[in-house]
């Protein structure tokens, strides 16, 4: 039913996911466990997160050493010592220099630029990853409350299916009914326990993907899942999309990656121009005495293929950037008007299932149990009665799912909460 779902977050499982803490432990453990919850451990302890938000931090720290010239240099002389002497304590002529070497300004300042929107699109890239996360987080909460839940009304069901066995038997006994009633009964209660077996695997792989998603271990025991409400979109469709195009980590990515290439692409036309070096020296000597030379020193671009190529390899990255902005543009539009309609139907029909189909599902459920028991209806009559219910029920709980998974597309698009 959903298992294919829950396996392509499987990869998720092999992450080197560090435990929380005793307290956080026993939060998520000890009787019921919300979405709120699942979500704050999430965003504490899940290790992809973590990884993002410290390269984030690596680049943030780059911006410094970017923009800031390389070492000056230091040099100590000790020269024309006599025959007998070393340089050390016969030297004639002693000197001290200090050189250093700076980039032309605005190469510094366009180094230091490059290294800033660097910054900002690994923020970006963490901003995404979060929401990313928590998507995650939110569809396999869903899934195990949909397990869960499965897993519960098929037991009800089995009860149920063991009564209207036994009324079969019994009215099989008093001869007025064929025995292919009973058979019939027991064939549907096995169909039903296999369905179980099923269901509580899905169980586990849920639980392992929500316990991953927070940074556990995948055996943790977790809380049972809190019930679950047919949720309301609110906000109209272009309300919405106005939010992405300004808050979609991706777009703002490909935005700032758009910036970046034209930084480089200036930064690449700056190869044309000087690096500059100055230089200072004291000398003492025994002729002149103490003196001291300054000077001023500049690098020829001679090998002006050099800086010609790197201008020609960033334009094209500068247009590969401004390509994939239009295209991330594209799709943010194509994403939001996809996950808007699908979380809006997922709401529709599980408001549809809770006010019209269950009641009248059950009812019908009630009304064939009675006819079959005062002989005026077939056990198939009554087999269908029960199927019917047992297919809506487990259809409004898929509902009530898919509309938390929508939904939580629906917030990875926009890039903030519902």
């Amino acid at each position: 039913m959903y298992s294919q779902f829950l396996l392509s977050f499987l990869p998720c499982l092999v992450l080197a996911a560090a435990p929380l803490s005793a307290a956080e432990t026993v939060a998520v453990s000890a009787g019921s466990l919300s979405l709120t919850q699942a979500l704050d451990a999430a965003r504490r302890s899940n290790p992809e997160i973590r990884v993002a938000l410290k390269r984030w931090e690596a680049a943030r720290k780059k911006i410094a050493s970017e923009a800031t010239p390389e070492k000056p240099r230091l040099d100590i002389e000790r020269m024309y010592a006599s025959s007998g002497k070393t340089p050390l304590n016969g030297a004639d002529e002693k000197a001290v220099s200090i050189t250093q070497e700076f980039p032309f300004p605005s190469t510094l300042y366009l180094r230091g630029s490059r290294a800033s929107k660097a910054a900002e699109v690994s923020e970006q890239v963490y901003r995404a990853k979060v929401r990313e996360v928590l998507a995650k987080t939110r569809t396999s909460y869903a899934m195990l409350y949909l397990s869960l839940k499965s897993r519960k009304l098929l037991d009800e069901n089995i009860e149920l299916m063991r009564r209207f066995a036994k009324v079969a038997e019994s009215k099989y006994a008093a001869g007025s009914v064929s025995e292919s009633d009973a058979l019939k009964a027991q064939v549907e209660l096995t169909k039903m326990l296999n369905m179980g077996v099923v269901v509580d695997e899905e169980r586990e792989l849920a639980s392992a993907m929500l316990n991953a998603l927070m940074g556990r271990l995948a055996g943790e025991p977790l809380g049972t899942p809190r019930d679950l409400e047919p949720g309301r979109l609110e906000k109209a469709r272009e309300e919405l999309e106005a939010v992405a195009f300004a808050r979609r980590p991706e777009l703002r990515q490909a935005v700032l990656a758009a910036e970046l290439s034209r930084t480089s692409l200036s930064l690449a036309k700056s190869e044309f121009l000087p690096d500059i070096m100055l230089s200072y020296r004291s000398r003492k000597d025994p002729v002149r005495g103490r003196t001291s030379d300054a000077v001023l020193g500049l690098s020829i671009p001679l090998w002006f293929w050099k800086p010609a190529a790197l201008i020609a390899e960033a334009s094209a990255e500068k247009e590969m950037a401004e390509a994939e902005l239009e295209a991330a543009r594209l799709m943010t539009a194509s994403d939001l008007r996809s996950a808007f309609v699908r979380t809006r139907t997922a709401q529709r029909l599980a408001e549809s299932y809770k006010t019209s189909l269950l009641p009248q599902a059950e009812s019908a459920l009630t009304v064939a149990e009675s006819s079959y028991q005062a002989g005026r209806s077939s056990f198939l009559d009554l087999l269908d009665a029960q199927r019917s219910l047992l297919n809506f029920k487990l259809e409004y709980y898929q509902y009530l799912a898919d509309y938390e998974q929508r939904a939580a597309e629906l917030e990875r698009v926009i890039g903030e909460e519902l």
